[in-house]
């Protein structure tokens, strides 16, 4: 089995080519994606050390689907962009980019920095006990490390209490959780005389900004608890 993966990112091939002719090899591999739906399908299906992201103009959009990446997955990105401005490279650094080259730039520094940043992944990786997103499909993105959640590539604002509950629950998808059991995990306590009403309030305000987005992912077993269930990848 390969050791190295790279996911090549853009909509024509220069990316590809670049990454197939310099970085494919006996430990690596090379995929490549045409569209921001092939490329969290390849992110989700595999597991990659390294985005190489092809820009050919700065657009708006471009650094939102960074953003997307980036919260789908904690590896490096490297973007390979024409000449762009100060104002430009900065937007890109804040969507999520760890590293960018000109297109003009020589390739053996190209091959070198992006060996340096899968390096360091893989060493961080080996030495980070953090959790990482949970992922559902392309619809469910949670983010521990940021505290987001994304939905059908879509922000929801939650608390930090509501976020910990969707969180831990969605850990263990289809396991039911009383109310006992999530006070103490979420609050770090043993339910006391308010306890009950606590838990209820805040799975009823997380179960209704899912509901406003169309999602029931949260459900009451009657008399039990409650549980997450998964998207099922239907729409």
């Amino acid at each position: 089995m390969l050791s190295k993966r790279i996911l090549a990112i853009g909509d024509d091939l220069t990316a590809f080519q670049f990454a197939k002719k310099f970085m494919q090899n006996a430990s690596a591999d090379v995929s490549y994606a045409m569209s921001v739906k092939e490329a969290l399908n390849l992110l989700l299906s595999s597991e990659y050390c390294l985005v190489i992201m092809c820009i050919q103009s700065f657009e708006k959009h471009n650094a939102e689907i960074i953003r997307l990446i980036r919260e789908t997955s904690p590896l490096p990105i490297m973007a390979i962009v024409p000449k762009l401005s100060v104002s430009e490279k900065i937007s890109l650094f804040h969507a999520g980019i760890n590293a960018y080259l000109e297109q003009s730039v020589n390739i053996s520094i190209c091959v070198a920095q992006a060996n340096s940043l899968i390096q360091l992944y893989l060493d961080a990786k080996k030495a980070d006990n953090k959790i990482y997103p949970l992922v559902f499909e392309t619809e469910l993105i949670i983010n521990p490390i940021y505290r987001h959640v994304i939905i059908d590539g879509e922000p929801l604002e939650l608390t930090r209490t509501e976020f910990d509950l969707l969180y831990y629950m969605a850990s263990h998808p289809s396991q039911i959780f009383t109310r006992q059991q999530l006070y103490r995990q979420i609050w770090g306590d043993d339910l006391g005389i308010n306890g009950e009403n606590t838990v209820r309030s805040h799975i009823g305000n997380l179960y209704k900004k899912l509901a406003d987005v169309g999602k029931n992912y949260i459900q009451n077993s009657r008399g039990v608890g409650y549980k997450f269930l998964p998207p099922t990848g239907k729409k």
